[in-house]
């Protein structure tokens, strides 16, 4: 059994229940607001929660079936595959987030239970309005934030305060990438927006903490000429993702290196473009390779003296991070998580399938003397949208510590 059957088969009750609960309260607060006969209302809800749901049952039944060229047309951005892919998301996300307000609404009846009783029909009219009001109101919410979050990147800017750092190095730019992922639905022109972004920030340096294609091989070569528009005063470096290897990890190395970008595995460089140097460590951590022990070890031993000592990795793994941390590195930077990619809201508590992977999903974080930076990254996997999690371009800025 392929993971992607086993992850569809653990998600599938509670996507039921989601489905079902949601499309129940909605189609009891319809009835109670509208004329239609109950029937006519039922048959309209499950319409549309059958047509929101016919990719995923198509997917399921392709797996079930190992109809690989089908699954393939299912997952490859093809038009009538984006009629029924984007509503199945979209819906997803919108029912789950309602789901826990129904839920409120639902449960806010227990501590006044008397009431509700002697009061029944208003209490009903009531919840049924806040039903419909919430239910639209969040569609209108998800539509927008879907689309921004999806295809128009944030810059988020954070400052390293490095103890000792040198004079000449104070200002210094460092631009964090991640995860364009070049396939059909991240096309030249989102990948564009992005580029253009990063290269509005002068940056000093940039870092790329892989995945250059989803998978397979036809995007790898717009995916590096892409990334060989990037401009920075010490140049672009990159590691290897977990859908690299997937790909091709010799050709994507070979694509980046044609298009001047310094791609490395387990390696330890010192950049210098002042009187200062700064350490560059290029770690492969994805799920086909992990860095041993020894390796890490190693690596750390062959540090040069500097003034800065980074990581560049892929997945912000403990270990990694642990490893950064005990041997007083100023920065790990990461990807893989895409931010949650998409994070939906629990009673104010941020869900995505990312958390039950790493601690950390997103953000700039200090642990001791090393900052952890993990950016959103450009590209998708799964789901051909974003929510609630940005793609991004990360602004890394040294400062020194006068502390």
């Amino acid at each position: 059994m392929s993971w992607f059957l086993r992850v569809l088969l653990i998600v599938l009750p509670l996507l039921i229940l989601t489905f079902g609960y949601v499309g129940a309260r909605l189609s009891a607060a319809i009835r109670t607001l509208s004329p239609w006969p109950r029937p006519v209302v039922r048959r309209v809800i499950v319409g549309v929660i059958s047509f929101l749901n016919i990719y995923l049952i198509l997917l399921l039944i392709a797996q079930i079936f190992r109809w690989r060229e089908f699954i393939t047309a299912l997952r490859g951005g093809s038009d009538w595959e984006n009629f029924l892919a984007y509503p199945f998301w979209a819906g997803l996300i919108l029912f789950g987030e309602v789901l826990p307000l129904f839920l409120v609404l639902d449960l806010a009846r227990l501590p006044f239970w008397k009431l509700f009783q002697r009061y029944k029909q208003q209490w009903l009219r009531y919840q049924a309005w806040a039903s419909v009001i919430l239910f639209a109101s969040f569609a209108v919410y998800v539509g927008f934030r879907i689309a921004k979050d999806t295809f128009h990147p944030r810059l988020t800017q954070h400052e390293l305060a490095i103890a000792g750092l040198p004079e000449e190095l104070g200002g210094f730019r460092i631009v964090h990438l991640s995860d364009l992922q070049a396939d059909a639905y991240t096309d030249a022109e989102k990948m564009q927006r992005y580029i253009d972004l990063a290269n509005a920030q002068k940056p000093d340096l940039v870092l790329f903490s892989g995945d250059l294609v989803t998978g397979g091989l036809d995007h790898i070569q717009a995916g590096a000429e892409m990334m060989g528009k990037l401009r920075a005063r010490l140049g672009v470096y990159a590691c290897q993702g977990d859908h690299d290897y997937w790909s091709s990890r010799e050709m994507v190395a070979e694509a980046l290196q044609l298009q001047g970008v310094h791609i490395y595995e387990d390696s330890v460089l010192a950049l210098s473009g002042s009187i200062s140097k700064i350490s560059l460590t290029i770690l492969t951590n994805v799920y086909q390779r992990r860095p041993s022990t020894e390796k890490l070890r190693e690596l750390s031993e062959q540090r040069p003296d500097a003034a800065a000592h980074l990581i560049l990795t892929h997945q912000p793994s403990a270990s990694v991070i642990e490893f950064a941390e005990k041997n007083r590195y100023d920065l790990l930077a990461a990807g893989h998580t895409h931010g949650g990619q998409v994070v939906l809201s629990f009673w104010g508590f941020p869900l995505s399938a990312s958390m039950f992977e790493t601690h950390f999903v997103s953000g700039f974080f200090q642990l001791g003397k090393t900052f952890l930076s993990v950016t959103n990254g450009l590209g998708l996997t799964i789901a051909p949208v974003r929510f609630q999690a940005p793609s991004e371009v990360t602004l890394l800025t040294l400062r020194r510590d006068v502390r």
